[in-house]
């Protein structure tokens, strides 16, 4: 599990902009295929100039096919399609 998040930062840090920081991660439905893959919706916001207030916080879905993390990526869909993982 570590080792997923770990990934999971990895790769939503690669959509990070100037001054925008990870707020939260949580768990989405997994999908069953070929592969098992994780997915995780990722809230990113601008901090302000204070470093605490969140401003323009946007969602992404982090997909980690469990088999092959290198091949992990941010997903095209929205957070609103990915279901939370209870």
């Amino acid at each position: 599990m570590n080792e997923l998040i770990t990934k999971c930062v990895e790769v939503a840090s690669t959509a990070l902009g100037e001054r925008e920081t990870i707020l939260q991660i949580r768990r989405g439905e997994p999908t069953f295929g070929r592969n098992y893959t994780a997915h995780y919706k990722v809230n990113i916001a601008t901090l302000d100039g204070s470093g605490v207030n969140p401003t323009n916080q946007r969602c992404i879905v982090v997909s980690l096919p469990v088999s092959d993390l290198e091949s992990s990526r941010i997903d095209s869909r929205s957070c609103d399609s990915v279901e939370d993982l209870e």
